[in-house]
């Protein structure tokens, strides 16, 4: 046991023996933990950045964006390819498009539409179930909004029923009664008897009769006037024969005679003149009791227009009594109707009266940014830059520890070349391998996989190679910092694991602190990936790649005068490691030469 421990200790010197190999041990883990845990440490939501585009601007979607605000952080655009292409170029995670003249249960108006880049598979989701929960919290309170409408209204209308119900029971008495008075309208009238007998009257008889007596009367004034006449006549003779009393006997006899003639005449004059008045009493007898059947009638018939006029009195107080309740079923009437105007004006007045649309008042789509793919395209540009760095960084540090701990180390240092055709030497082997590498599997992909992964080559392949460069020149710092192989692996995988973690391919990097985010934007794996993504997905120009290009660019130089520095430091410093172990053998050489 005490071998063991003894093994053990020993172990322990060499390692604390090699500061640098300590220092990577130790802490290269450590460092990668406590960046990571101060990276991710919060239990907040994701720092969402979220794109706006509305056609036009109301009440309602102001009510929208402030709520976004609170939880979200909110960018408006003028258009809508404008904050799709803000999706492509990273700034913001999601953009949601209003539909024209939004509002609420309004089909077709009511739509929210939300572009999503599916290539971040570990945030889209996440952002759709915030995003999905923060509309729906709107559209439950406005459902909930249209459900109490139409309650307030269901209980109004409730109300006013009710108030009516009294009104419509006046108005069935009413109604009963006025056909009441209707039947006994219609039973008067009924009993009225206006008929008219127009042989009662005989008014023809009373004609033809008034006919006969003027006839008769007629003829007896005829036969006055005759007999007057004659009487007149009689006198003149009688005048004359008085004054003739000396005539003489013949014309007496004459005289005679001729009074004699009228006093017949007279005689036939009364006996017709007695005649014609008994036609006449006759005829006026009749007449007269014609006239008084007449008179009768006319006494009926004027009892008859009492009876009629006092049914017309009657007839007229039932009518002033059906049409004081007409108007007053009239009012009620109107009443009801203003009532039935009120509750249809408040029915009109609810604007949604769809189920769909009080159910779901607001409608939601997704759309991808890109035309959807399969996963292998999402990850594709993540996965490569992936096996590029972590290929860059252990197999630079490995050929540089390789040649630097061979046998033939002395005579590379004893070369008579620059300094910096070393570095160069180192780097274009490394990228050769790489180069070789990455050729290999954009053929594979291309041939075994879907062609479209990697539609846009030449702009994909000098990304890649960019940023192969800048990983080879980190491994190649790596390789000159550290003495063994050992050290130099763990140290590389130590960085990778440091750019692999804080970047957005376990976590996203909205969910890190503001600061970390920014700070995490910077990693050159994140720039890596997000610019491979941008040129083979979305097909971006090179210019909206440029400024993250140029970043690129920036930390490939500042990593090869970084490399140069550490080749010329590390070159120095095993200059004199090597001059330090051959100072023995160089002092034996030098007394045998002496000896000599």
């Amino acid at each position: 046991m005490n071998d063991v421990l003894e093994l053990v200790r020993k172990n322990f010197k060499n390692l604390l023996r090699s500061k640098a190999s300590s220092l990577i041990v130790i802490l290269g883990p450590l460092l990668v933990i406590l960046l990571a845990g101060l990276a991710f440490d919060n239990s907040s939501a994701y720092s969402v950045k979220i794109g706006v585009f509305r056609p036009d601007t109301n009440d309602l979607t102001d009510r929208f964006l402030d709520s976004l605000h609170s939880q979200f952080k909110v960018y408006e655009y003028n258009s809508e390819s404008e904050c799709v292409d803000a999706i492509k170029g990273t700034d913001i995670n999601t953009c949601m498009v209003f539909a024209k003249d939004f509002k609420i249960g309004v089909p077709a108006s009511n739509q929210i539409v939300f572009y999503v880049d599916y290539s971040r598979m570990n945030l889209v989701y996440a952002v759709m179930r915030a995003m999905t929960e923060k509309i729906g919290e709107e559209s439950l309170e406005a459902s909930e909004n249209l459900t109490k409408v139409l309650l307030k209204t269901l209980e109004y209308t409730q109300e006013r029923i009710a108030d009516q119900r009294d009104i419509l029971v006046k108005i069935t008495t009413e109604n009963e009664l006025l056909t009441k008075n209707s039947l006994d309208l219609m039973a008067e009238l009924g009993d009225m008897d206006l008929a008219f007998n127009s042989d009662a009257f005989s008014v023809d008889e009373v004609i033809h009769q008034k006919t006969q007596v003027k006839q008769w009367m007629d003829t007896s004034l005829a036969l006055g006037d005759k007999g007057l006449s004659k009487a007149t006549s009689f006198i003149d003779a009688a005048d004359a024969l008085v004054k003739n009393s000396g005539a003489s006997s013949d014309t007496k006899n004459a005289l005679l005679v001729e009074f004699q003639k009228t006093v017949d005449q007279a005689k036939s004059l009364k006996a017709d003149f007695a005649s014609t008045k008994n036609l006449t009493q006759v005829a006026f007898a009749e007449f007269d009791a014609r006239m008084s059947g007449l008179a009768d009638q006319i006494v009926a018939t004027k009892g008859k227009l009492g009876d009629a006029d006092t049914s017309r009195q009657l007839g007229l107080r039932v009518l002033d009594s059906i049409r004081n309740l007409l108007d007053q079923s009239l009012i009620s009437v109107l009443g009801v109707q203003q009532v039935l105007n009120d509750i249809d004006r408040r029915i009109r007045a609810i604007e949604i009266t769809d189920a769909q649309a009080i159910a779901q008042p607001i409608v939601t789509s997704i759309k991808p940014i890109v035309q959807e793919k399969t996963y292998l395209n999402y990850l594709f540009p993540v996965l490569i830059v992936l096996v590029v760095m972590f290929t860059s960084l252990l197999i630079t540090p490995t050929l540089i520890l390789l040649d630097r701990n061979s046998p033939a180390s002395v005579r590379t240092y004893m070369t008579p070349v620059k300094d910096w055709s070393y570095v160069l030497a180192n780097f274009l082997t490394s990228f050769g391998l790489l180069f070789v590498q990455i050729i290999i599997i954009l053929a594979i992909v291309s041939i075994f996989f879907a062609g479209d992964l990697v539609s846009n080559v030449p702009k994909a392949l000098l990304l890649l190679l960019l940023s192969t460069s800048v990983f080879i020149l980190l491994g190649m710092i790596v390789g000159y910092v550290f003495k063994s192989e050992e050290t130099a692996t763990l140290g590389a995988v130590s960085l990778g694991a440091l750019f692999l973690f804080i970047s957005d391919v376990i976590i996203p990097l909205e969910s890190m602190p503001d600061i970390f985010a920014y700070i995490a934007g910077f990693n050159p794996y994140v720039l890596a990936s997000s610019l491979l993504r941008r040129s083979l997905l979305f097909d971006s120009p090179f210019m909206d790649l440029l400024p993250d290009t140029l970043i690129l660019f920036g930390y490939a130089i500042a990593a090869a005068f970084v490399a140069v520095g550490a080749y010329m430091m590390t070159r120095k410093y095993s200059l004199e490691f090597l001059m330090k172990g051959l100072s023995p053998y160089i002092a034996r050489l030098r007394k045998k030469g002496k000896a000599i």
